[in-house]
């Protein structure tokens, strides 16, 4: 097998695993989204290791297109199509590139809005805790106030 074959199909593999991992990428930002617990739902960690695959796999794809490229260098050991397939594998690589910048970015979009919205919910729990807290002390004040004339008519009553 070539240098080209073998850096060609490395390429179009590399290419099929980007796109299967950045589709997941991407569904977990809508999942993001929907959920009430981050943490509790596994989000951040299952985030952290699609990114760093994809990352992996866009430096994978970068150093094969750099194989590609020169070969490219010596045209007249290659064919019009094999050229025209080293230029596309160049687009693609930057389209994923570009891809996975975008989505990166709205995946941290997600998570920050996430965040902000369970530090709200855990904020207005605090509140309603706190009022509980101060309705009952209130109450037990009334109470602790009402006691001593009760027991005192108790008292003449006897």
């Amino acid at each position: 097998m070539s240098d080209y074959e073998q850096l060609h199909r490395q390429c179009r593999t590399l290419e099929n695993l980007f796109d299967t991992k950045l589709t997941s990428y991407s569904q977990l930002s809508a999942s993001i989204s929907q959920s009430q617990d981050i943490e509790a739902n596994g989000f951040s960690e299952r985030w952290r290791d699609l990114e760093t695959e994809l990352d992996d796999l866009l430096e994978k794809l970068e150093e094969t297109n750099e194989g590609l490229g020169t070969l490219s260098n010596t045209p007249e050991l290659l064919s019009q199509s094999m050229l025209r397939a080293i230029q596309r594998h160049r687009e693609v690589f930057q389209d994923n590139a570009r891809e996975l910048k975008r989505t990166k970015s709205s995946i941290k979009s997600a998570l920050d809005q996430a965040n902000l919205l369970n530090g709200v919910r855990n904020d207005i729990e605090c509140v309603l805790l706190s009022a509980s807290f101060v309705a009952t002390n209130q109450h037990l004040t009334v109470l602790t106030n009402l006691l001593p004339p009760i027991l005192c008519l108790q008292n003449e009553a006897e």
